[in-house]
């Protein structure tokens, strides 16, 4: 398969609808002394209508069926935030939508997509075995299956975010993106190399949800035996194979982050952005803010989702003080 094309995501932009928020990169001044000085700016992802960026995705996705597939209704496997994002976007254009998640997901991430719109299946099985279902459920509902790892539209549609980022601030000379089954890295690298080869694109991971690390390592996609994380939204225990692809070719470096950095981030984020984010949200600050990437260069952090419960806060408080 071929690697998408800026064309392809230069397409999926101008089809976004309008409830599709052009998000703001804003300064992030470490402490007082930083402040019109700043090194570190954020993309507010999280500001985005369902809270994360995956409705960029939803909606190219969407936009891609044919008629006789859209009446049909579709079937996913979600973390949560593809949930959400793909019940709204079927909300708005008549789409049923169908979601199989795992038994573990976030309360609130299922009731915001029940919310939504979205018929929810919860799947006490291997994380791996989700598509799996999903096909099942395809066939059984006659719905159109959707890939979220492996669709040529899906990483046309994150991709928009990193076209995003270069066209409104210029100034940019590394971006920091989280990783999970690399759908998003893959799209707004991709993106941006084909716009601006200098810009230095880092994707970043938690230490217990490394699959995407060790895969670049190894030259190949591998899975990973155990997941621990405090980023539920980074679940994934191996990348897909097509946004592997776009992570080989287009990616310049990846780092990790314990999931402490990660609450730390969060609660930085608090205090000097005033902004809440997800733990997944907070994984490409962790990674300038304990200089695990070059601090030197003027960067773009992804701030991806803020959809959190209100024990979720409390246990990133926990977790940054020590506790």
């Amino acid at each position: 398969m071929t690697h998408i094309t800026l064309q392809e995501v230069r397409h999926a932009r101008s089809a976004l609808p309008h409830i599709v928020r052009r998000t703001p990169v804003v300064p992030c001044a470490i402490d007082v002394a930083d402040i019109g000085q700043e090194r570190l700016f954020l993309k507010l992802e999280n500001l985005q209508v369902t809270g994360a960026y995956k409705v960029r995705a939803a909606f190219t996705a969407i936009a891609a069926l044919t008629e006789q597939q859209r009446r049909r209704g579709i079937v996913f496997a979600s973390s949560g935030n593809f949930a959400q994002a793909f019940a709204l976007a079927g909300r708005l254009y008549g789409v049923p939508t169908r979601v199989v998640m795992l038994a573990s997901t976030s309360p609130y991430k299922i009731a915001a997509s029940r919310a939504l719109g979205a018929q929810v299946d919860l799947y006490d099985g291997p994380a791996l075995g989700r598509q799996a279902r999903v096909e099942e459920l395809a066939r059984q509902f006659q719905m159109t299956a959707i890939d979220t790892w492996e669709e040529r539209a899906i990483i046309a549609g994150h991709g928009t975010l990193g076209l995003e980022i270069i066209d409104d601030f210029s100034a940019v000379q590394q971006i920091l993106v989280p990783v999970s089954s690399g759908g998003m890295a893959a799209g707004v690298a991709a993106a941006v190399k084909e716009t601006a080869p200098h810009v230095w694109v880092v994707g970043v991971q938690p230490v217990g949800a490394n699959a995407a690390y060790l895969s670049l390592a190894a030259g190949r996609p591998v899975a990973i035996d155990q997941w621990n994380s405090i980023a539920d939204g980074l679940s994934a225990r191996r990348p897909g194979e097509f946004p592997f692809l776009h992570l080989q070719r287009y990616l310049d470096e990846m780092v990790l982050v314990t999931d402490r950095d990660i609450a730390q981030a969060h609660m930085t984020l608090r205090r000097r952005v005033k902004i809440v984010t997800e733990p997944a949200g907070a994984v490409a600050a962790a990674a300038y803010l304990t200089g695990r990437v070059d601090i030197r260069l003027c960067t773009v952090a992804v701030v991806s989702g803020g959809n959190l419960s209100d024990s979720m806060l409390l246990q990133l408080q926990r977790l940054a003080e020590g506790e």
